[in-house]
């Protein structure tokens, strides 16, 4: 009897001692993470692990980790494929919800964001007949409204291992005017389809043999910042602040993200600059990356000119940077920034930048500092040019409205001031713009001064419009001619 008694209470003292392990739980929005558009994402091997996460701290340590196995860049605080997710999840619930199921975890959402936008989209409504042949297989009466997406194989990553012309999803309302989609996945002309789509988390994970969350740095090319130098930037002044010109644009990487750009331009008495070194505090007040890094300088307006493009999300950021030479600072600066995303929807204009001539760059990538396609703009740094000079402008225009022929109808418009006045006709120029990647186009053109009948101080006032939508970016350059 006492042997049964004894039994019980260890049986009792175990279940007491075991069930705070059993029982501990994720909390907020840990819990219900996986079952969110993220979950799309996750692997076989990653939902197993996830499985066994039961504490906050192991499941932010996951999706720290998770992200940076599919960002680009693992060590760029900036992940250019969260961004773009995330862009799509919004567009998703902002379209497809229905009921009580938000849009990125409905059907029609699960395939923009595994498959990205379609190339082709094509609508039937409930009383029209289709306007092309979808293909050769049974896809039953379908009474209500119906959407196929077409996506082109040669466009998707190798790893989605797509084939044949042509990759086509067949959505179908289940109640007229509910945006309930329903995904068809029976008709046999649709299995490539669904294939390609099971492929889709395999495809996204970059590093799958990442174990850690690498430090981040704030500019590509660069290394973490040494304690050594970053004291610098604590230290106060140095023999340049007043004197350099220093200002910073929001620039252009794709048809989402829009990195800072900054031009630092020495004067000419000033030595060659051999580190830049800096920190980034993002919004939260907390610091999120730095760097350093060997400069490469190029010939500005009046000194030798540097450039920088931070890759940053969207919010409230301040960059910090000392600049040195021979170990010493000789210049220290901090530039609060706002960074605000590209538009998801409709077409967009960049702003115009100006500057006194490009160089060749052609192995510029997207996004490095006032960088269009091959070419790197040195931007207009000061009030004065001469009459040789020449102006240099580009820009960039996000989902232009094609005309008949699959072209863009840009023009730029150049008109000459003068004490606030119309100093001559506005001069009006087509331009030819290229596409780069996806949605984004490029546009670049310059303008000579040679013509400006009289020295002084004008305004040129540049205004680029795509025709076909009206949309339409100005830039005003306050300038002194002289010869």
């Amino acid at each position: 009897m006492r042997r049964q008694r004894l039994v019980i209470l260890v049986c009792f003292a175990l279940t007491i001692f075991l069930t705070p392990i059993a029982d501990a739980q994720l909390s907020g929005d840990y819990a219900n993470w996986a079952d969110g558009p993220e979950g799309f994402l996750l692997t076989k091997k990653e939902k197993k692990e996830w499985a066994k996460i039961n504490t906050d701290a192991a499941a932010e340590q996951f999706i720290a980790l998770f992200w940076a196995k599919r960002n680009p860049e693992p060590s760029n605080p900036f992940n250019a494929f969260r961004a773009e997710f995330e862009a799509k999840v919004q567009f998703a619930d902002e379209n497809f919800g229905f009921g009580k199921i938000r849009g990125a975890l409905s059907a029609r959402g699960q395939v923009l964001i595994l498959m990205g936008r379609p190339d082709r989209r094509q609508v039937r409504g409930i009383d029209g007949a289709p306007s092309v042949d979808i293909g050769s297989g049974d896809t039953g009466d379908v009474e209500n409204n119906t959407e196929t997406w077409y996506y082109d194989p040669t466009k998707l990553p190798a790893g989605f291992k797509a084939k044949g012309a042509q990759l086509y999803f067949l959505f179908y309302e289940e109640r007229l005017d509910s945006n309930a989609f329903e995904l068809d996945r029976t008709n046999r002309e649709s299995f490539k389809a669904m294939s390609a789509l099971s492929r889709a988390p395999d495809v996204y994970l970059l590093h799958p043999n990442l174990k850690d969350v690498p430090k981040p740095i704030s500019i590509a090319g660069g290394t973490p910042a040494s304690a050594d130098h970053l004291v610098w930037l604590d230290q106060g002044e140095a023999p340049f602040d007043d004197v350099a010109i220093v200002f910073s644009e929001l620039g252009v990487a794709d048809s989402v993200n829009r990195p800072l750009w900054v031009h630092l331009e020495m004067p000419p008495d000033a030595p060659d600059l051999d580190l830049l070194v800096g920190r980034v505090t993002g919004p939260d007040g907390e610091i999120s990356s730095n760097f350093e890094i060997a400069p490469t300088s190029i010939a500005g307006q009046y000194g030798a000119t540097y450039h920088l493009a931070f890759p940053l999300p969207a919010g409230s950021h301040t960059v910090e940077i000392v600049a040195a030479a021979e170990g010493e600072p000789q210049l220290v600066q901090k530039i609060e920034a706002e960074v605000s995303p590209i538009p998801a929807e409709g077409t967009w204009l960049s702003p115009v930048w100006l500057g006194t001539g490009v160089t060749p760059n052609p192995d510029a990538m997207m996004g490095e500092a006032f960088t269009v396609g091959g070419w790197h703009l040195t931007p207009i740094s000061g009030p004065e040019l001469t009459r040789a000079s020449e102006i240099a402008y580009f820009g960039f225009i996000v989902r232009p409205a094609l005309n008949e022929e699959g072209a863009v109808n840009l023009e730029s418009t150049i008109q000459l001031k003068r004490d606030g006045e119309a100093f001559g006709r506005p001069l009006t120029v087509q331009l030819d713009p290229s596409k780069t990647i996806g949605d984004l186009y490029m546009y670049g053109n310059s303008i000579g001064l040679a013509g400006v009948p009289e020295t002084g101080l004008y305004e040129f006032e540049f205004t680029v419009t795509e025709t076909k939508s009206g949309t339409s970016s100005k830039r005003i350059l306050p300038i002194e001619i002289t010869e």
